[in-house]
């Protein structure tokens, strides 16, 4: 079981005897405009439809998901959230040898410990950025590559070029690489980053999609995995569990991934505020902000104080990033959330600094 996420409100409540209604959650990184309205109302509809098991090929959902990504429907595995695709990756393809960067999402390494994979990992200097040093580790001892873009919890995204030339160098050693874009969606240029498209050229790319995050819907748990590799494809298969993902999960993102105003205003609603919060953040001499592209946003504070500790007393929730391989204690991550929640954590953060 994965530990150390965000968005633990009910275990917080618990712990420090906070009633949940009190708590500003800004440790997970989800849609601040919430869930659609629309999309609310095909969940409930599909309540009606629970005494009956899911279509077991998930015809609908893949026609949805197919639409919305531009691709074949027959490249698609589906999975009880993008955690469950990524463990999937690894159970599949058993891989000995992997290569991950370092700060990046937990799930990757937890996936293949539980495969008995041994890992190298690629840690970032401290602009976190990858570079051409990281390509250069690719070698024969390399089975498998996770890359998050935009990364997790850094928010910076790497280039479509960078990533072409790792699936190339790649290849030469008969590697996979796993692009996890969770986040891209978020970005308001995505298709000048995201590779989905490569996957019809790259046999060794898998790229990896959450819905729940841009959707605002992650306690359904619905994601999926794009690839045209037929054997990676047999492989997934092979090993994943039939009906997957629930029948409310399946009509709600059938319905969110055609919500095509709601996709437009959550880009530009997050671009505003992401430059709010930043500007607002960057005013803290005793805060090192790093410009991200997304829903959240990351900083070193180089006050000895535990910031998560300190603004829990002000009914703001953080993420500590200090279990990251790779960072050390005082890096954090915010989620960008509302104007008036983005103002009450500035507020907190002038009481507690």
């Amino acid at each position: 079981m994965g530990i150390g996420h965000g968005g633990n409100v009910e275990e917080i409540s618990r712990k420090y005897n906070i009633n949940e209604a009190d708590i500003i959650d800004f440790s997970a990184n989800i849609n601040p405009l919430g869930l659609c309205g629309n999309v609310k109302k095909e969940m409930i509809k599909a309540i009606d439809k629970v005494e009956r098991y899911p279509d077991i090929t998930y015809f609908n959902l893949k026609k949805a998901i197919s639409g919305y990504e531009k691709i074949s429907e027959d490249n698609i595995v589906l999975g009880n959230g993008a955690a469950e695709v990524i463990f999937n990756i690894a159970r599949a393809l058993k891989p000995s040898r992997a290569l991950l960067i370092a700060p990046t999402f937990i799930e990757y390494e937890e996936a293949l410990v539980s495969v008995n994979c041994t890992i190298s990992h690629y840690k970032l200097n401290e602009d976190f950025i990858l570079d051409s040093r990281f390509i250069s580790k690719i070698n024969e001892d390399t089975d498998i590559i996770f890359i998050c873009n935009p990364n997790n919890p850094t928010g910076i995204l790497t280039s479509r070029d960078y990533i072409i030339d790792v699936i190339k160098k790649a290849e030469r050693f008969n590697a996979t690489v796993v692009i996890d874009e969770s986040f891209l969606d978020f970005v308001e240029d995505k298709e000048d980053y995201s590779v989905i498209d490569l996957t019809k050229l790259h046999k060794n790319l898998i790229v990896v999609k959450s819905l729940t995050k841009f959707f605002a819907f992650p306690g359904i748990r619905i994601g999926y995995g794009i690839t045209s590799n037929s054997e990676y494809k047999s492989n997934l298969e092979k090993i994943s569990v039939s009906w997957a993902v629930n029948t409310v999960a399946s009509f709600g993102a059938e319905a969110a991934l055609s919500e095509s105003d709601y996709i437009k205003d959550s880009i530009a609603y997050v671009k505003k505020e992401n430059e709010f919060l930043y500007s607002e953040l960057i005013r803290f001499p005793e805060l090192k902000v790093y410009k991200g592209a997304v829903n959240f946003m990351f900083f070193k504070c180089n006050k000895e104080i535990d910031l998560k500790e300190s603004l829990l007393k002000h009914g703001v929730l953080i993420r500590s990033c200090d279990n990251y391989i790779g960072l050390k204690v005082g890096y954090y991550r915010v989620a960008v959330r509302t104007r008036d929640e983005n103002i009450k954590l500035i507020q907190a953060l002038k009481e507690v600094l």
